[in-house]
């Protein structure tokens, strides 16, 4: 059974989204909470993020809004190191905090300030040893960051018994026109 999971993926520039308003985030939303209902209903009980900005941080609100519905899930943002978002904007700063105050647990990996890369791939083993599953949204057709985690997690995999979830874009559309799909129905 599922009871952490740590959910990934995509940089919201990765998938060239630059407003919070953009009509894709929606759907990706939409294709988190699905997933995510769904381990719910399996005993999931806790989701981590890296609290990265796009797919984790999407993640995270979509934790938030379903505490409504599941009281019981927990929302736990590891960072991998302190102040790991002083140089991005102040909006997504905001949006940070935002998710930080509904956060039922919250830590950095480094106790210190960035020092170099090795403190990612580290938090990435770190999200691995204490987590039961990722779900990772990443696609070959696309490559960007997440392709070395992905690289990490099908090692860890392989090696042990953990369980991964890889959403291609593929699962990701159908999931969209399906979801287009009722939409339109419910309005006919």
């Amino acid at each position: 059974m599922v009871k952490t999971a740590y959910v990934t993926g995509y940089k919201s520039y990765e998938l060239n989204i630059f407003k919070e308003n953009a009509p894709e985030i929606k759907y990706l939303k939409a294709f988190i909470e699905n997933k995510l209902k769904s381990l719910i209903e399996e005993g999931l009980e806790w989701v981590l993020i890296q609290g990265q900005l796009g797919i984790e941080m999407w993640t995270a609100e979509v934790v938030i809004s379903l505490k409504e519905e599941y009281p019981d899930l927990k929302l736990g943002v590891i960072a991998p190191f302190e102040n790991h978002i002083e140089r991005w904007n102040e909006q997504n700063q905001i949006q940070y905090q935002k998710i930080i105050e509904k956060a039922d647990f919250t830590e950095s990996v480094h106790h210190a300030p960035y020092e170099g890369p090795f403190q990612f791939k580290q938090t990435d083993q770190f999200m691995l040893d204490h987590t039961d599953m990722t779900v990772l949204l990443y696609d070959e057709e696309q490559e960007a960051s997440p392709k070395y985690f992905k690289r990490m997690l099908v090692d860890f995999a392989e090696q042990t018994n953990y369980t991964c979830d890889i959403v291609t874009f593929d699962e990701i559309n159908v999931f969209i026109n399906d979801l287009q799909w009722s939409e339109e129905e419910s309005f006919e």
